[in-house]
């Protein structure tokens, strides 16, 4: 094994012997890096979708939270009471769109007004000039009004219904606001920091707590070109390692590089972002195994071994990553 050490990275070249049913070992190059940084894979603002007085928080100061918990919730009471009139008003909307008496009635008199018109001209039929032909008009008139009638019975059903789904549509936007009243955490992590209290005003759009993600952590690294070239660096796999303070036992965990940046730095150095997935520790499962800002040493698996001039010694300067 051959090592390069630096101020801020430790290049290992490891012939590794790797049996799968037989196959012929490959050598694997792992490259170490120890100026590396743990921070939150990502740190929301949770904001408040209405505005209105907080009347209750749940969290506290960095105290962990779970995905979909409630952080806190605003004043109901107005609300309530608009979606309770907006209930009754919906519930009047229904039972006036299946009342059909008015068009039952208008259905009758029309079916009156005809059978009267046929018995008319029958009788016309039967002896000619026995019936008035203004006593006709008049019926037919009559039979006429009783259609307009009906048609007009049905058209105010329809009104009726479409009142029920106008009553229904103000419900639910008095559902969805009295449900935006409650402000639930968008992921798994930890809370930073909670900028109001209760019996404060907060607008809509204000942040009122803000949450970091916890279970996945990014870690940054700065890197030289000669030893990890640019162009081998992305998606590869990587593995952080580092001493629990707690137990004194060295931990790892494993992820990927997710990017690196575009651009070269000073001294033909990069900058790469790695995914790693944190565990819960075994021996007290409300903490996690990983924290951010704890130093950790970084390994990035390679497939292929880097070419031979970079694992030559080297010694430079860097900045440590702030």
């Amino acid at each position: 094994m051959r090592t390069i050490k630096s101020t801020a990275l430790t290049l290992c070249v490891l012939p590794l012997a790797m049996f799968w049913s037989g196959a012929r070992a490959e050598e694997t190059t792992v490259v170490e890096v120890t100026d590396c940084v743990v921070r939150f894979a990502s740190e929301v603002h949770v904001p408040c979708v209405e505005s209105g007085r907080v009347a209750e928080v749940y969290v506290k100061l960095n105290e962990p939270i779970e995905a979909n918990s409630l952080i806190a919730r605003l004043d109901d009471r107005s609300l309530k009471i608009r979606h309770r009139a907006s209930a009754l008003r919906l519930e009047h909307a229904r039972r006036t769109a299946l009342d059909d008496v008015e068009l039952r009635y208008a259905e009758t008199a029309l079916a009156e007004a005809k059978a009267e018109l046929d018995s008319n001209r029958s009788i016309q039929n039967d002896v000619s000039g026995a019936i008035p032909l203004s006593h006709i008009r008049r019926l037919r008139l009559a039979v006429e009004r009783g259609e307009l009638e009906v048609a007009l019975a049905k058209k105010r059903r329809v009104e009726a219904q479409v009142e029920v789904e106008l009553r229904e549509a103000d419900v639910a936007m008095l559902d969805d606001q009295l449900h935006n009243l409650e402000i639930t955490s968008p992921l798994l992590g930890t809370v930073l920091e909670v900028s109001h209290s209760p019996g404060e005003w907060i607008e809509k759009g204000q942040s009122i707590v803000t949450v970091a993600r916890i279970d996945r952590l990014h870690v940054h690294a700065l890197v030289r070109q000669d030893v990890l070239p640019l162009g081998q660096s992305r998606e590869l796999p990587i593995s952080v390692h580092w001493i629990d303070p707690h137990s004194g036992v060295e931990k790892t965990l494993r992820g990927k590089i997710l990017s690196v940046d575009p651009q070269m730095l000073p001294g033909a150095r990069y900058r790469l972002h790695a995914e790693i997935i944190n565990q819960r520790d075994e021996a007290d499962p409300s903490r996690w195994q990983l924290i951010p800002g704890v130093e950790v040493r970084m390994k990035v698996h390679l497939s292929q071994p880097i070419d031979r001039r970079a694992t030559s010694p080297t010694r430079f300067s860097s900045e440590r990553l702030r």
